[in-house]
């Protein structure tokens, strides 16, 4: 916020340089003249003064000497008092008409001293984003709140009338996304036909309860299997079905998993990289190469790099959670510690997974750590450390997750800091 004022403020204050500029040697023209006209007016009016005495003195002398009567002697005064009064009158009739139009003049600058700021933030105001001035905490806090509000009224309107199915899931997922998974579960339970015949609802419960019990052994399990018997190629059954074949060291069924949810992704986008990372992970954990398994073409796995090869190359540091930022999560929240490359793919080069409690975490991440064997730390010259709260538990982004990232770093980069600052909208 403070930066943005200081620009502002000195764009108005150069603005006003430039408007008021053309006044400067006018103002000191205007002082020059003014003091001369003073100077003339003044020596003119001396100059009348001494004249009019002297042809007063005459007058009298020659009233005194009898030349003149008293008659015309009082006529004569008469004129000449009126002639001095007409020359006093006439000086100062001009510096009446000279000093509105000096002092509009003088205003003029003035005015626009105050009236350009009070345009400027005027404009602001109307056409800007004036809440975008507040601290980005601030911002994420407010939008936070203005979601709780919407759901709490939504589940009013539920509560009114129960018999929308529709809204029923509009409140689970607003709960899920909100973590609230108690919430989410109770919704989801109000519609238990229409969950037991739609792949998604199911997966969506399944998540839930995974999110609950920490692990998806059991319910969740089974709601994933009952989810691609229903609809074998449900985006996120595959995902999660991933998820707990991977966590469980079935590496072989995630990658199968995974590469079926790979051809419903984009090409190219960041949820495809993220899932093409897995599979490479998993490919790795298998102990397998490409050519074995996953088609012609893929490059045999490396060796794997010696200690002092890690120890080169590896990157230390620490991530912290924003003290703002501290009530919106949960001890058992997922946290994805990675290094992505600067100019690159979007994959990780390395990602550790740790939760909220741990946090404060020392972090070291190195090669042994790489999504894709021959793609880590040690493979680029410019990279970034991020980190990321998963309120979901997933690898891919989803809004609500908590954000924060390095400087641009070296590999063998240290003490290196993370600060997790900043609420994905």
């Amino acid at each position: 916020m403070t930066p943005f004022l200081l620009a502002a403020a000195a764009l108005v204050l150069a603005a006003l340089v430039l408007l008021l500029r053309p006044w400067w040697p006018a103002r000191r023209r205007q002082r020059r003249t003014a003091s001369a006209e003073f100077l003339a007016s003044h020596k003119t009016s001396l100059l009348n003064a001494r004249i009019h005495r002297d042809r007063l003195a005459e007058l009298e002398r020659d009233h005194a000497n009898g030349l003149l009567s008293a008659t015309d002697f009082a006529g004569a005064r008469e004129e000449l008092e009126r002639q001095l009064l007409a020359d006093t009158a006439d000086e100062t009739g001009e510096a009446a008409v000279a000093a509105p139009e000096s002092g509009r003049r003088a205003r003029l600058p003035i005015l626009l001293a105050l009236l350009l700021p009070l345009l400027a933030v005027g404009l602001y105001a109307l056409l800007g984003t004036p809440g975008a001035l507040a601290p980005q905490a601030d911002r994420a806090q407010s939008a936070d709140s203005e979601m709780e509000a919407l759901v709490t009224q939504l589940a009013q309107k539920m509560e009114e009338h129960p018999d929308d199915p529709k809204g029923w899931v509009m409140l689970a997922r607003s709960y899920k996304a909100l973590g609230r998974w108690d919430d989410a579960e109770r919704a989801l339970a109000r519609i238990p036909q229409v969950v037991n015949q739609d792949a998604g609802l199911l997966a969506d419960l399944a998540e839930v309860l995974a999110q609950k019990a920490g692990r998806f052994e059991g319910r969740p399990r089974e709601l994933l299997g009952q989810a691609l018997r229903l609809d074998p190629e449900a985006p996120q059954a595959l995902l999660l079905s991933g998820v707990d074949a991977f966590e469980n060291k079935r590496y072989a069924d995630a990658i199968t998993l995974w590469q079926r949810l790979l051809k419903h992704t984009e090409p190219g986008s960041e949820n495809a990289q993220m899932i093409e990372a897995g599979i490479a992970r998993a490919r790795e954990r298998l102990g397998e190469s490409g050519a074995q398994k996953l088609g012609a073409g893929d490059t045999p796995k490396p060796a794997a790099p010696d200690a002092q090869s890690l120890a080169k190359t590896a990157v230390q540091g620490r991530v912290e959670l924003a003290p703002a930022l501290r009530a919106k999560t949960q001890p058992g929240d997922t946290v994805f510690v990675f290094a992505r490359a600067i100019n690159g793919p979007r994959m990780p080069l390395a990602v550790k997974r740790v939760t909220v409690a741990e946090l404060p975490l020392d972090f070291t991440l190195d090669d042994s750590l790489a999504m894709q064997p021959g793609h880590g730390i040690s493979s680029t010259a410019e990279l970034r450390i991020e980190a990321r709260v998963s309120r979901s538990g997933q690898a891919l982004p989803s809004p609500g997750d908590l954000t924060g990232a390095s400087p641009v770093i070296k590999p063998g980069a240290r003490g290196v800091r993370v600060l997790i600052d900043t609420q994905t909208p």
